[in-house]
């Protein structure tokens, strides 16, 4: 489950894209999801972009099932390039599940998605690349101390402790930020942000929520895609989107393709958490798809 941008507290976080980063609980079910994210909501005195909008409003009528609820499906999302066919085969049995509990699905349009992917991944590592400059070796975390000096110590260090993909993103981001190239990258891709997400308030307007498929494909093997990082990226297609706007989203299992688990994904409208976990639940009722033991559930007759 991801909140809107702002209903947990990012103190204590390591920061990674500031103007992204949301944190949400993983859970066996909906219920379980709803639950903990109610717990963790709520304004931080040490976090200035916390709202102070109350925790447990997030599960105000999440019980409510779908019957007359509009649910818009992207067309963006549905004939995104490189889904696999099982992949959209059990998101069109969800669906159909979802319309059999009665609610409407609509098409809706979000015609700046083939921008989404760039954005992102220009916005992201330039933020990147500003927040762990502050691993340096000198003031906290690791640190490399047979260095020469005091620039070998910061080489060193920041090799050592950052990944390959880390120090990709650091370089891409340091790059989009530097003299001469922070309006042709950074600030454009702000702007298309603000149209991925005017995109999506046109789109609530036609409809209570959007669903989708959460990636295009299933789980590939470790280290399949080391080689091929834009392969990599483009599994965010269909997620980055909610992420640029900073709106709530879940993904809950819909089947599978291969033998590997199919997400589907929900995207409400901002603090529109309720919204999302109610079609959630509804799904996971109906499909009877549930990882965890299935138990009465402790959010029926909340309003």
């Amino acid at each position: 489950m991801k909140p809107t941008y702002g209903r947990v507290s990012r103190y204590g976080l390591i920061a990674f894209a500031s103007s992204l980063d949301q944190i949400g609980p993983f859970a066996r079910s909906v219920d379980d999801a709803a639950i903990t994210l109610s717990l963790m909501a709520g304004f931080d005195p040490l976090d200035a972009t916390s709202s102070d909008r109350p925790g447990l409003e997030v599960l105000n009528n999440s019980a409510g099932g779908v019957k007359g609820m509009r649910l818009g499906v992207p067309r963006e999302y549905y004939d995104v390039k490189g889904i696999e066919p099982g992949v959209k085969a059990a998101i069109d049995a969800a669906l159909f599940i979802l319309r059999n509990a009665g609610a409407e699905i609509v098409d809706v349009s979000l015609p700046h998605t083939d921008y989404g992917l760039a954005a992102y991944y220009i916005i992201a590592p330039a933020e990147c690349s500003s927040n762990l400059a502050r691993f340096d070796g000198v003031r906290y975390g690791l640190a490399e101390v047979d260095a020469a000096n005091i620039t070998d110590e910061y080489l060193q260090t920041r090799r050592k402790g950052f990944g390959t993909e880390v120090r990709r993103r650091v370089m891409l981001g340091t790059y989009a930020l530097s003299s001469g190239y922070y309006d042709a990258y950074y600030l454009k891709a702000q702007k298309v942000r603000t149209l991925i997400k005017r995109d999506f308030d046109e789109a609530f307007k036609k409809c209570d929520a959007i669903v989708s498929a959460t990636s295009p494909t299933v789980a590939f093997p470790i280290g399949s895609k080391t080689q091929d990082p834009l392969s990599m990226y483009l599994c965010d297609v269909l997620t980055l989107g909610g992420n640029l706007a900073g709106l709530p989203g879940i993904s809950v299992p819909c089947g599978t393709s291969d033998g590997l688990p199919v997400g589907l994904q929900v995207l409400g409208p901002q603090w529109g958490e309720s919204v999302v976990l109610r079609v959630a639940r509804a799904y996971e009722e109906a499909s009877e798809i549930r990882t965890g033991v299935a138990s009465p559930s402790p959010l029926q007759g909340r309003g």
